[in-house]
């Protein structure tokens, strides 16, 4: 009984720990939509929109973003931000945002790159170099990430198919369990066994699948290091 209550115990975690995944995001997206479209009377008269231009130039968000604020404001019936501020702010947020060390930690965050660099006519070249090379280093963690959950995936419908034999076996300890329900209980106990050996045998080839994820990220770890691409703070050489 205690195995049982473990195997079912840890389905349980693995599905709520999706669940929570997804609730997370949900709670995230909410977030994003709302700090878009939260603005008050107040806010738009009482923002220092230079500084929020900087902010968001900084975090490559495009100039277009005040075009939004501008009609949201409108609609409400609040001030007109200062488009002259905003855009001040904007340019030397992205003047930061727009250099390689920026982009390698932003594409190694995941994150989606607006061309805010053309929007005011900075080269974006060595941004892009940065931020494909932290692209490479996204992607490699997602999919050791990803290789790493089917691996738990496939381990838990082992642990599923183990319960379901004891699970049947302990019916057919039942002595007033019908034939019907025993020749039932022994078929889908066979159905499981065979349903764990495919599952047991093809085991290592997620195991493979992970160490060939790990490698491809040490690989580009240790290339990304020879060229001196330098993380949050650096130089980023080359």
């Amino acid at each position: 009984m205690p195995r049982l209550f473990f195997t079912i115990k840890k389905v349980l975690l693995k599905y709520l720990g999706k669940l929570m995944k997804q609730l997370i995001s949900a709670v995230l997206l909410i977030v994003v939509l709302s700090s878009c479209s939260s603005l008050t009377v107040e806010d738009c008269a009482m923002t220092d929109w230079q500084a929020r231009g900087f902010d968001e130039g900084k975090r490559g968000f495009s100039l277009k973003q005040y075009d939004e604020y501008a009609q949201e404001c409108k609609e409400i019936g609040g001030v007109i931000p200062p488009k002259s501020k905003y855009t001040t702010g904007h340019y030397k947020g992205t003047l930061e945002f727009c250099t390689a060390t920026s982009g390698y930690a932003f594409g190694k965050n995941g994150g989606y790159y607006r061309h805010s660099c053309r929007e005011w006519n900075l080269n974006p070249t060595d941004f892009l170099d940065g931020y494909n090379a932290g692209k490479e280093i996204y992607a490699a963690e997602k999919k050791l990430d990803e290789t790493i959950e089917e691996l738990e995936d496939h381990r838990t419908s082992m642990d599923d198919a183990q319960y379901q034999i004891r699970w049947n076996t302990d019916k057919l300890s039942d002595p007033e369990l019908t034939e019907k329900d025993r020749r039932t209980a022994q078929i889908e106990i066979e159905k499981q066994r065979s349903r764990y050996g495919d599952l047991y045998r093809s085991e290592h080839l997620y195991e493979e699948d992970i160490e060939e994820a790990k490698r491809d990220l040490e690989y580009i770890i240790l290339k990304h290091e020879r060229l001196n691409y330098c993380d949050y703070e650096g130089c980023f050489e080359k």
